[in-house]
Order: structure tokens, then C-alpha cells, then sequence
């Protein structure tokens, strides 16, 4: 008895990247990767939910087995996929780190200045506070 579902992961239109692709567009190639890993990534989870709904009991030893095996490997190919999302994202920030501690490093030379002149404002203030009150103390 045959099933339907027995060879649902082989029927996938997978895209393959190119990665002969010129430094020029490795944005753009990083881009389609992410796409094409997410589009990937969609059409394995339709496949394990398609596998899914499957009734076990209703399959014979050998078809339970091949079944059984197949959403294994989708299950698989789903981790393996989400591992490559992640990887992605870790190399894209690891990219833009060194202009992210440059600019937090910019802020922190602002803020500690910002601070010297609220410092001084408040002296100034301070001491002109001092002066208001020596003058009332003179009327």
C-alpha cells in the first residue's frame, strides 16, 4: 500500500545560492540566502505538518518505518536550516560590532563631557546662588 506523504520532502523546489557571486554583491547575495534559507526553512515545516497529520496506526510496519524515517529528516533539515539562520545573524552582527563599540565608545566620550558641563553649570550655579544671597544679606 502506498502513501501519499512517503516522498513529500524529494518534491521541495529548493533554490541553490550562488556563491561565485563578486564582493560587490555579497550584501545582496547575503540577502538572497537569508530569503531563500527562510523560504526553505517554510516549506520544510509545511512538509513536517503535512507528515504530521498522518495517522500512524494506520500504516503498515514497513510504510510506519519509512514515515517515520521522513520526519526525522525534515525535523533534521529543519534544525540544520534554523542553524544556518542563526549562523547568519551571528556573522552579521559579529560584521557590525566594531562600528557598534566605536559609536558606543563616541557616546561614552559624549556623555562624560556632557556631564563635566553640567558639572560646571551647576558651580556656576551655584556660586551665583552664593551672590544672590550676599546681595539680599547688603539690601
Amino acid at each position: 500500500m502506498s502513501h501519499p506523504v512517503r516522498h513529500a520532502a524529494k518534491r521541495l523546489p529548493l533554490k541553490r545560492v550562488d556563491a561565485r557571486l563578486s564582493s560587490k554583491e555579497s550584501t545582496e547575495q547575503d540577502i538572497s540566502a537569508h530569503d531563500q534559507l527562510v523560504a526553505v526553512k517554510a516549506s520544510l515545516e509545511a512538509v513536517s505538518a503535512s507528515l504530521s497529520t498522518v495517522d500512524p496506526a494506520s500504516l503498515a510496519d514497513a510504510e510506519h518505518v519509512t514515515w517515520s524515517n521522513q520526519l526525522n529528516q525534515v525535523d533534521l533539515a529543519i534544525a540544520r536550516v534554523r542553524n544556518s539562520l542563526l549562523n547568519g545573524i551571528v556573522a552579521a552582527f559579529e560584521k557590525e560590532l566594531p562600528q557598534i563599540q566605536q559609536r558606543t565608545a563616541r557616546l561614552e566620550a559624549d556623555l562624560a563631557q556632557l556631564t563635566r558641563a553640567v558639572d560646571v553649570i551647576n558651580a556656576v550655579a551655584a556660586a551665583l546662588g552664593v551672590i544672590e544671597q550676599i546681595v539680599m544679606l547688603g539690601l
